[in-house]
Order: structure tokens, then C-alpha cells, then sequence
């Protein structure tokens, strides 16, 4: 505004001032309200869900307006079962923090405690907002499990909201892996919560646990950014992006190509693919390529990878799925999807749980979600065992253990166990795992242990001239990309024969029966033509 259209604003709000006989007061307010229950704050203005913590921590306040946290109370009254014994989740409570006690809307049923605010999980901050200094900071916890309040497991539990009980119950919550990252700290990104949230996600904030020397597991807070943000579920990075920068591919993906690591002396082990789960089902820098492989490499994706299949991992990994009385129909279990299995198996009421279990008492409905095996359930598990038994075909030309000692012998079957027999010089060195150079015969079976299935897992840990080698599950049973592992056996098998002189084993069939996803491409006479 130039100065005299300002001279002129300011004589006419004088005159008008004048007019009216009336006074333009400015008058400071505290930064809070007093407290209703003594302690909790919650709102300062309830109508505009301004939260007292927000006043100052503008960015934490802008953020959480836009999550489900900020409209807690509202879905609640909106969703026709609301009952007291909902409140205390869907307001600030005892419930999330360590106040011990009952506390908030439990014990002053007051307007300013609706949602589930910023208090809900750092606890009172009357305390701190009287003298806002480090030392009286409430910091929230990242902790989680069942039967404890402070952390996410306060509300997140139970028969309608299960994903603490069944993170617990999962990898993330009781990995064995865990234990590793005590005595190798380059495990920790991925294996351990305050690594993963520093070196994943960039996370540098405080929480109560931060600094200590307790390893925590993969926590909810790990994938959820409690503050939300621009991606569903509040999760620290998009599912959809069919890159390393997804949620999931982010850890699933240390390594997939070769060389494998050195088994520097007899009875050691070399190390193989790592967390090649999400390199697989995007099809990205994965696998050993024999000479003359027939397709282009950079553009094989698994039909689960493709735009089919925009959620990626978390279609099938996090189904939600409602489990009813068989016999009645009435409501007994929503399933979450927390225990990161895609087909689950269930007990006798079709409550998924961990473990193994035949193929017959697994649940497959996550396969056949929308355009997803269409033919339901049924035709999902059919192509799933196809898929298995096209596998186990192939895996049995390379190597199959007759006598299930994981060790890679003469008087096994397949063509690595027929090179072992013949004992030739030149075979003992296709075969040494005391280098790392990638010889035809070691790429073969790097594949292989990429490919292995419940059935093979013989490939995932054997021995072969004394020397061991290992690699971790990847194939999900070879659904993660079942083209692109069919169409890498078969050319692995064509080449360990051609290179080594030998002939075709008992059965041999390279046939690929998988059907190639769209947009793949193939190589042919040196151009590349789409399907």
C-alpha cells in the first residue's frame, strides 16, 4: 500500500472510530487453556480443531488436520455403534501415553478432549507449555505390543482394530533377524526400528526411546508417520511407486545380482541375494542373465508389478479381510493384514495366524481382490500351486537333494550334482566358492536360490566341495515374478549344459508355462517387440 492510501485507511478507521463512539482494543491470550482435567490440554479452539500444541508446533498441527486421528471423534458419532466404551480411543485419554491413570475425556467429558490430538500419544503437556524446555519435553514412545498403553497399542488392538496384535505376531514384531544387528551394525537399516527410521526414512526427531542401546523391532511408527502426511494410512512413503523409493522395496531390495560372497575357507559360507523380495516384483537389477537370455532385462515385470496392480506389495502382504460366524453371519474378527502374509493360514473359524499349514487352510482371498483372479479364492490357489509345481520342475533339473543333506553330491539328481560327480578340475572351479568370480554353474544356481520354493529350500543353504553358500527366501514360492524366474531357470539350465558338456537330465523340460505380463518385451533377431 503506498503511503497515502495508508494515510487515507487510517483517517477513516479514526472517523469511523469517532463515529461510533467506540474503541479498537487489542488484548494479548495465553498461548493455553487451563487444562480441564488438570493436566491434558487438548483444544484451544474446538470449532476449528486448533490444538494448543499446534500454537506452536505449526507444521505437527498442519499435518495432523489432515489424518484420520483429527476426525476421530466425528467418525465415531457418525458410525452408528458409538458407544462409551469407544470414547477413550476416539479422544485424548490414558490411552496411548504413559499417564497410568485414567485421564482426559475418561475423567472430564469435555469438548476440548475430542480426536485423538497430539497429547493422545506424547501425554499432559500443561507441564510444558508453562515452561517449554527440553528437560519437560513429553516425548511420545515408538514402543508397541499388546497390553501396554503407551504407544499405538493403547487403541489399536482388539477385534475391530487388531494391528498390534497381529504385528506382534508377524516378522516386523518378533523377527528372529533382530538379534543380528547386535553383532553387525550394517543389519540395523532394516532389521532394527531406530536405524530403519534414520537411514530409511531420514527420521531425526526425538521419541523416548531414541538413543537407547535396546534394539526395538520394526515398529508401527517405522512405516507410519504419526504426524501423517501426504501418502494412505499415514505411511513415511508411497506403496504404489514401482521403484526402491517404495515403502516396501525400501528394505526389501539389499541385493539381487551376483557375485556371491566368498566363503574364504572350508566350512564357511558365501552369502547370496538379500531382501530380493521388492527387486522382484519390480523387476529391477535381480537375478544372473545366462549368455543369449532372450529377454530385455530391464523391462521384465512380474504381473503383481505392473499398473494392474497399483498398491504393489500391500495388496496381497496387507489385506483387510472381516471374518464372520459361519454358521450366523454376525461379525467376529477384522483382519488388518499386520501379519504381512499374503496367504495366511487360518484357524477353524477363518481367523488368519502364523505359521505353516497345508495349502488347503490358507486364506487366498487377498488374490483375488478386484481384477485380481477374478475366478475367486479357488482359481487364485490353483495358479499358485501351477506356479509351485512349474518351480520345483526346473529347481529338480539343476539340483535335487535325493537324500536332503543340502549338500551338493554325486549321487544327488540334476546338473550341478552331475558336475560334482564327474570331479573334473575345471568342474570343481565352476564351483568354488572361495571366489567370487561368477562362473556359468554359480550364476545357475544363484537363480535357483532366488527361484527356491518351500518345497527346494535345500537352495537356500547347502554345501557343495566342502564350501557352503546361503541366500534368503525371495520368491514367495515364485509368485513375486513367476515369469521372469521360469524364463531365468530354463535359460540357467540351457547354459550350465551347453557350457559344461552336459547332457539333459531325467524329465528335461525348459517349457515356460507362466503367461508373460503385459508390456514385457522380447528380443527377436536382435529387435524388441512388445506383447
Amino acid at each position: 500500500m503506498t503511503n497515502s492510501r495508508w494515510l487515507a485507511t487510517a483517517l477513516l478507521v479514526v472517523a469511523f472510530g469517532a463515529c461510533t463512539n467506540e474503541k479498537i482494543v487489542f488484548k494479548n491470550r495465553e498461548p493455553f487453556n487451563p487444562p480441564p482435567d488438570g493436566a491434558f490440554l487438548g483444544y484451544f479452539t474446538v470449532d476449528t480443531k486448533q490444538t494448543t500444541c499446534g500454537n506452536c508446533h505449526v507444521g505437527a498441527q498442519t499435518n495432523w488436520a489432515q489424518t484420520k486421528h483429527s476426525e476421530a471423534w466425528g467418525d465415531l458419532q457418525a458410525s452408528g455403534h458409538a458407544s462409551g466404551s469407544c470414547n477413550a480411543c476416539h479422544s485424548v485419554s490414558e490411552l496411548g501415553n504413559d499417564v497410568g491413570h485414567p485421564a482426559g475425556y475418561s475423567v472430564k467429558a469435555d469438548s476440548a478432549y475430542h480426536d485423538v490430538q497430539c497429547e493422545s500419544c506424547h501425554g499432559p503437556g500443561y507441564t510444558h507449555v508453562q515452561n517449554p524446555t527440553a528437560l519437560n519435553e513429553p516425548l511420545a514412545s515408538i514402543a508397541a505390543d499388546t497390553g501396554i498403553d503407551n504407544g499405538c497399542g493403547g487403541c489399536h488392538t482388539g477385534t475391530h482394530e487388531p494391528f498390534v496384535d497381529q504385528w506382534v505376531q508377524s516378522a516386523h514384531g518378533s523377527g528372529e533377524a533382530l538379534s543380528h544387528t547386535a553383532g553387525n551394525v550394517s543389519c540395523t537399516p532394516c532389521h532394527e526400528g531406530q536405524g530403519a527410521l534414520t537411514v530409511k526414512f531420514g527420521v531425526t526427531g526425538n521419541f523416548a526411546e531414541k538413543g537407547s542401546a535396546t534394539p526395538l523391532h520394526i515398529t508401527c511408527v517405522v512405516c507410519h508417520d504419526p504426524h501423517g502426511g501426504p501418502n494412505e494410512g499415514q505411511l513415511r512413503a508411497s506403496i504404489s511407486t514401482p521403484t526402491t523409493d517404495n515403502l516396501c522395496v525400501r528394505c526389501h531390495s539389499r541385493s539381487g545380482t551376483p557375485p556371491w560372497g566368498v566363503a574364504a575357507t572350508i566350512g564357511s559360507t558365501a552369502r547370496g541375494a538379500h531382501g530380493a523380495q521388492g527387486l522382484l516384483v519390480i523387476g529391477q537389477n535381480i537375478g544372473w542373465f545366462p549368455p543369449n537370455f532372450a529377454y530385455d532385462t530391464t523391462l521384465i515385470v512380474s504381473s503383481h508389478g505392473t499398473s494392474a496392480n497399483p498398491r504393489l506389495c500391500a495388496t496381497c502382504h496387507v489385506a483387510q479381510t472381516t471374518i464372520t460366524d459361519k454358521a450366523t453371519g454376525a461379525f467376529q474378527f477384522q483382519s488388518v493384514g499386520h501379519l504381512f502374509d499374503a496367504i495366511p493360514c487360518t484357524d477353524n473359524t477363518g481367523i488368519p495366524i502364523p505359521g505353516d499349514c497345508a495349502v488347503t487352510q490358507r486364506d487366498f482371498s487377498a488374490c483375488s481382490n478386484g481384477a485380481c483372479h477374478i475366478g475367486g479364492p479357488t482359481t487364485a490357489r490353483a495358479a499358485y500351486i501351477t506356479v509351485i509345481s512349474n518351480l520345483d520342475n526346473l529347481l529338480d533339473q539343476l539340483w535335487d537333494d535325493t537324500n536332503n543333506d543340502s549338500i551338493i553330491e554325486g549321487t544327488d539328481g540334476g546338473l550341478l550334482a552331475a558336475m560334482v560327480a564327474r570331479g573334473t578340475a575345471a568342474d570343481s572351479a565352476a564351483l568354488n566358492f572361495g571366489s567370487n568370480v561368477t562362473t556359468t554353474a554359480k550364476g545357475a544356481l544363484w537363480n535357483a536360490a532366488l527361484a527356491a520354493t518351500d518345497d527346494k529350500q535345500y537352495f537356500l543353504g547347502g554345501k557343495v566341495f566342502g564350501r557352503g553358500f546361503a541366500t534368503h527366501m525371495a520368491s514367495g514360492n515364485g509368485v513375486h515374478n513367476p515369469f521372469l524366474l521360469q524364463s531365468l531357470l530354463s535359460a540357467s539350465i540351457d547354459a550350465v549344459r551347453s557350457e559344461y558338456g552336459l547332457p539333459a537330465p531325467p524329465n528335461y523340460d525348459t517349457t515356460i508355462h507362466a503367461t508373460m505380463p503385459p508390456g514385457a518385451r522380447v528380443k527377436v533377431s536382435g529387435q524388441r517387440v512388445s506383447r
